[in-house]
């Protein structure tokens, strides 16, 4: 008898792990970033002394929020550094995110004194959640000989000054005089549009297909109904774009975004 309960037991112990695994009570708290106190600021900056060397640097520090820190340049990749160097002349936008996820930017220009720079002149609103996108930008040279070519995100140069199909978020604009191979790079932005992603139209199929199962949903939590979900809409967001979720299997990087869309859309149900 003492055997069978001991198999008993060891069942019932069983059944709590496999269920703990995805249990709501081991999520993570999710931090309002608006009442975050995240700062940054530009602490110096190195303007470039010539067309060449491309000596110029950026220093910024951060404050509040929840340490440690990480900062990327434009649209570029986050890391521990606070210093940016190797830079010609341009506009530069600096973003911080701290251990919560949460973000704040600050812009930052080299100059060098050649005149050559460049301004945004139009921009249109990214609407889609996944490629092709189309958001677009048109940019205008100025101050050099008149002779420029135009690249976008470290792509070719070339003669055209709009760029479409870009996603929203920043992009690097580099201008390029070819009398003197003078440089400036400019960070613009493309505003985001509502993508169209809804609960019953992608999302409640994707986490059907994706987070059902014995050890996670219903059991753990019902996101397969919309309130239950909309309520855990920034956690699942969270959670799912560093991969803490789903427990079992994984998403491909459209599904992330899907998921990504809907939430950044305001997790609409139709």
């Amino acid at each position: 008898m003492r055997f069978f309960n001991r198999l008993i037991s060891a069942a019932v112990v069983g059944c709590i792990a496999l269920y703990s695994g995805c249990s709501s009570g081991n999520d993570p708290s999710v931090t309002n970033c608006s009442q975050s106190d995240l700062q940054l600021a530009v602490a110096s900056t190195t303007n470039p002394t010539d067309c060449i060397t491309g000596n110029g640097m950026i220093v910024v520090e951060a404050t509040g929020g929840k340490p440690p820190y990480q900062f990327r340049l434009n649209a570029g990749s986050f890391g521990s550094s606070a210093s940016f160097s190797g830079l010609g002349a341009g506009t530069f936008t600096i973003t911080v995110k701290d251990q919560q996820g949460c973000e704040k930017e600050v812009l930052a220009e080299l100059v060098l004194n050649t005149g050559l720079m460049a301004t945004m002149v139009t921009q249109a609103p990214n609407s889609k959640c996944l490629a092709p996108y189309n958001g677009s930008v048109t940019v205008a040279a100025s101050g050099g000989s008149g002779n420029y070519q135009y690249a976008i995100d470290g792509g070719p140069f070339g003669n055209q000054t709009t760029f479409n199909e870009l996603k929203d978020g920043l992009h690097t604009v580099t201008v390029k005089d070819l009398s003197d191979n003078c440089t400036f790079s400019l960070s613009v932005s493309i505003d985001r549009l509502p993508t169209g992603v809804t609960f019953n139209g992608q999302i409640k199929a994707l986490f059907e297909a994706k987070c059902s199962g014995i050890s996670c949903h219903p059991a753990n939590g019902d996101l397969f109904t919309y309130s239950t979900a909309f309520g855990k809409r920034q956690e699942i967001k969270n959670r799912t774009q560093s991969g803490d979720m789903p427990r079992t299997g994984s998403l491909t990087s459209d599904e992330k975004a899907l998921i990504a869309c809907w939430v950044d859309d305001g997790a609409p149900e139709n």
